[in-house]
């Protein structure tokens, strides 16, 4: 059986950061405006207490703006302001390392489910490159793609402690400092608890006995996540997440995305023909053994209680479904928020690819690996696809930034034209292209918000500032003759086959500066 045989090498999870190097086209990209916009930029001539109380201050303005409580993520991003600057080689080429050691920490998890390094690196490397889910790596700020680390390592430590021979409680406290960090950076990562004890008492079969009060030590955790949502509801905030309550749509939306970040839509006949082939063999052998076959050579059917005593399918289930309750009340969702119920289908994943590899080889075992292999092929391709989508993106709009930055008067307003459909600017951009203007020396230009139809668009984090729209910031040029061009931008991507646009415009008759 896969699951009694010993760990792979250790040299295995150096492949973490090789499959890191998927995301090497994301170090030519600029900042993006989604979040670098007021998270890239260093606090110079700072203190280090100065540089705690800001962080302190980032944190709570965090919990009373939008309700987050998220110390740990607030620390990477002070941090990495202060050490990387506003340089984004080197901010994407930390978090291109940050990949490599999440891919390991996956690695070194399905190293101590026993599962076989082959299929432990081709579902890490499906998972890895998942388009679905891949934004935490394209994007420089993504909460869940800087506690991936850490909550994986909570995993793996849950584990270990579990089949230490001695000072087992070295894992312990290391597995609940990790779900901590991971809690530090979101609050669903407490989904994380009940795959941890299973690991952590698993031992063919859940043995609590002797064990309660490690249980109860590793599910102490949970206390912050309620205490956190509960002072949320009783305070309120403008901008704050809604937390609805559990619905029927909110599940359909999830498990429409956990497909997608599974990898089925890429993976689905593979994964099918390697099911199926694992699920023929299993009942073969074990029709076999009923009748007594004793032919030379003749292996030993698959026993299901065997397989039971591995922790690897319950633990995969308890992700599955613990992710899936913590999402439920929300009423939003995202390839990103399948995370952690997603990593249960990767070591399901894993191990399907275990049993396939230990059956002999033949025709229809060619078909499914070949059919996993272009599988993976496309979602690397679809990774890379997305890669140069979203620095396409940033490039257009970094155009557009150069040419207000360099061409606008004192105290200019800049009109930024929103709307609701695929390549028209959003708000979400329009407020970052302020603050990249704000932490670039221009803080003086005053970005307006509007949609297409000229209605005002009232955020929170923008004022409607007074004055004459000196530039008109859009999608694409108005037809009204009262706007003439100033600069149009292009830039293409998937192959010069689609292509972001851009325009700045600007009066046709420019008004003087006041006083003139």
């Amino acid at each position: 059986m896969p699951y009694s045989a010993p760990p792979f090498p250790r040299w295995v999870l150096l492949l973490g950061f090789v499959l890191a190097l998927a995301y090497l086209p994301t170090l030519s990209a600029p900042f993006d405006f989604l979040d670098d916009g007021n998270l890239v930029y260093p606090a110079g001539g700072l203190s280090a207490g100065d540089h705690v109380r800001v962080w302190w201050e980032k944190v709570r303005a965090n919990v009373e703006h939008l309700g987050p409580f998220r110390p740990v993520v607030w620390a990477h991003w002070q941090l990495a302001a202060n050490v990387y600057g506003d340089s984004p080689l080197a901010w994407r080429t930390g978090r291109l390392v940050w990949c490599g050691l999440a891919g390991a920490m996956l690695l070194w998890l399905m190293r101590e489910l026993r599962l076989h390094p082959v299929a432990a690196v081709l579902a890490a490397a499906a998972a890895m490159w998942n388009p679905y889910r891949n934004d935490i790596w394209t994007s420089l700020t993504l909460a869940e793609g800087v506690a991936m680390p850490y909550a994986l390592f909570a995993l793996v430590a849950a584990r270990k402690a579990a089949t230490a021979e001695r000072r087992a409680w070295v894992w312990d406290a290391a597995a609940v400092l990790g779900l901590l960090l991971a809690l530090g950076c979101k609050n669903t990562f407490v989904a994380l608890i009940p795959p941890m004890i299973l690991l952590r008492t698993w031992t063919g079969g859940v043995g609590l006995r002797g064990k309660v009060l490690t249980a109860a030590v590793y599910a102490a955790p949970v206390l912050l996540a309620v205490g956190h949502l509960l002072y949320v509801k009783a305070h309120p905030g403008p901008c704050h997440y809604d937390t609805p309550g559990p619905s029927w749509r909110q599940a359909g939306q999830f498990a429409s995305w956990l497909k997608g970040a599974a990898g089925l839509d890429f993976l689905g006949i593979g994964v099918l023909l390697v099911a199926g082939w694992v699920g023929w063999r299993a009942i073969r052998d074990t029709e076999r053994g009923r009748h007594g076959d004793t032919r030379p050579g003749a292996e030993s059917p698959v026993s299901v209680s065997r397989v039971s005593l591995s922790p690897c399918l319950p633990v995969a289930v308890a992700l599955l479904l613990a992710g899936f309750v913590v999402y439920l009340p929300v009423d939003i969702m995202c390839g990103r928020y399948t995370m952690p119920a997603v990593w249960g289908a990767d070591v399901l994943l894993a191990v399907l690819l275990t049993h396939f590899l230990r059956s002999p080889f033949c025709w229809p075992k060619v078909v499914a690996w070949a059919a996993v292999g272009v599988g993976l092929a496309a979602v690397l391709a679809a990774g890379i696809g997305r890669q140069e989508k979203l620095a396409a993106r940033s490039q257009m709009l970094w155009q557009l930034l150069a040419v207000v930055e360099r061409d606008a008067p004192p105290g200019a307003v800049a009109e930024w034209v929103s709307g609701g459909t695929d390549g028209e600017l959003n708000a979400e951009e329009g407020i970052h292209f302020y603050w990249h203007l704000l932490h670039r020396g221009r803080a003086d230009v005053r970005v307006r918000l509007t949609d297409t139809a000229g209605r005002p668009v009232k955020r929170v984090e923008l004022d409607d500032p007074p004055g004459e729209v000196r530039y008109r910031i859009a999608a694409r040029p108005t037809a009204d003759p009262a706007w003439r061009p100033v600069a149009d931008v292009r830039v293409p991507y998937h192959l010069g086959r689609r292509a972001f646009t851009g325009t700045v415009q600007e009066p046709a008759v420019v008004p003087l500066p006041s006083g003139q």
